[in-house]
């Protein structure tokens, strides 16, 4: 490229098609984003001159209101014919188009039809040695760099993401992949397992110079001494804090305590059904959903909230059964609860089997947003199944059973139920029917 002055536009794209978090109650629901920080941190400096960052979930990508030299894209399968399009127009207007993120490692055939290099995996090493190569004229259509070490990731370059109609608690990440194959879950076809050393996490931590902050691991307790040093580690510092866990979470007693004395004050579990079956069938590791009351019990009694998540669709899944799930979330004692439509993204085992059998009924990728049926179910029509998933989550953020839940929950008796009120109160106008329809 010589002495040439070069211009770098980040993006990290959403489905144009989606309204869902995208209301006026988002700030309540939408966690900040790390893909763009962490993507910015990766950056040589001196580079680029110019590096303008779009978060596309509140930010608008604008195609001639600056020319740019290199373009960079990261996206999930919902938001890839939006990715799509990016690419075009901008390849149109002579930049060069990068592409990374969960669709561009599941179906790099695909995603490099539309782009002129794609990034396979964690971006790490990747990005650095790509920016190397098209700084000297010499990119590579693919990288794919897998042996990334957790001890080398930068900090996150939080000041320049938007903050707009996100949730003000930030976030950050002790381990982002899981060692679980769960047949639905995308979440190894991009990270593997690999924790950071502790001292690191406690020094991003400090430096955040927040009181409340969220762990984005998928299964923060899942290294169970590393969890526990971390958060022995983490007392001193007096913050609050949420994280994700699986049910078996609930059986620990040292780790529950530990947890609490950290500050930990509520944590998601993927429940996914209250059908054995469907959770054996999924190859959840904990898959006994008959200990779902006690273990919630559990965790309340070490003064922890949860929230729990529930997938719709399974093969064992009856439409009276679906139906039940308001009923049943409000006898497990639930603070908050998600739902979602089962989706087998590319790259999952579900995925595999499905299209195998001939069971995909759709490759249109803005469907694949957990609030459409892109599959043939057993029980049931696709049409039905959307029906019953929007009938449930009507059902369950009722006024009724929202206020039950709050003032039910374990941080009743705080102000941390202000919190929880907004947070279901934002899922009750979440927006899933704004944007495709049948």
């Amino acid at each position: 490229m010589g002495d040439k002055i070069l211009k770098l536009l980040m993006i990290h794209a959403w489905n144009e098609k989606e309204g869902s978090y995208r209301g006026k109650f988002s700030s309540l629901l939408s966690y900040p984003s790390l893909t763009l920080a962490t993507l910015y941190s990766l950056i040589p400096e001196r580079v680029f001159e110019r590096i303008d960052i779009i978060d596309e979930n509140s930010q608008v990508v604008k195609y001639d209101k600056e020319t740019y030299d290199l373009v960079m894209i990261s996206f999930e399968t919902s938001s890839s014919l939006t990715a799509y399009k990016h690419c075009k127009e901008f390849k149109e207007r002579g930049a060069y188009v990068v592409c990374g993120g969960y669709h561009a490692t599941a179906l790099p055939d695909e995603v490099e039809e539309h782009c002129d290099t794609v990034i396979i995996g964690p971006a790490e090493i990747s990005i650095p040695q790509f920016i190397e190569d098209f700084v000297q004229g010499k990119p590579q259509k693919r990288y794919r760099n897998y042996d990334v070490c957790a001890a080398d990731f930068p900090i996150p370059a939080r000041d320049r993401i938007t903050k707009h109609k996100k949730l003000k608690i930030p976030a950050i990440v002790a381990d982002r992949g899981c060692d679980n194959c769960c047949k639905y879950c995308s979440m190894r076809t991009m990270w593997k397992s690999n924790p950071r050393p502790v001292e690191q996490v406690i020094q991003e931590l400090k430096e955040l110079k927040s009181k409340m902050v969220i762990f984005y691991d998928p299964n923060f307790f899942a290294k169970r001494e590393y969890a526990l040093e971390l958060m022995e580690a983490m007392k001193p510092l007096k913050i609050l804090w949420a994280s994700n866990a699986t049910a078996d979470f609930g059986y620990d007693h040292e780790l529950m305590q530990a947890a609490y004395e950290s500050g930990c004050r509520g944590v998601l579990i993927g429940l996914e059904s209250v059908n054995t079956q469907s959770l054996t069938h999924a190859a959840k590791r904990f898959h006994d959903a008959d200990k779902y009351v006690e273990i919630i019990e559990n965790i309340h009694q070490h003064g922890m909230a949860v929230n729990g998540c529930f997938v719709l669709g399974f093969d064992q899944d009856t439409e009276e059964e679906l139906l039940s799930l308001p009923e049943r979330v409000n006898k497990l004692g639930l603070d908050l609860c998600r739902f979602a439509i089962l989706t087998p993204y590319p790259g999952t085992r579900f995925y595999q089997e499905y299209e195998a059998a001939g069971r995909i009924i759709t490759h249109d990728w803005s469907r694949y947003n957990q609030h459409y049926t892109v599959f043939q179910p057993v029980n049931m029509s696709p049409e039905r199944l959307d029906e019953i998933y929007r009938q449930v989550w009507k059902e369950a953020f009722s006024w009724k059973r929202i206020l039950k839940r709050t003032f039910s929950s374990p941080w009743r008796k705080n102000l941390y139920v202000f919190i929880l009120l907004g947070a279901n109160i934002g899922f009750k106008f979440l927006g899933i029917d704004k944007g495709h329809k049948h």
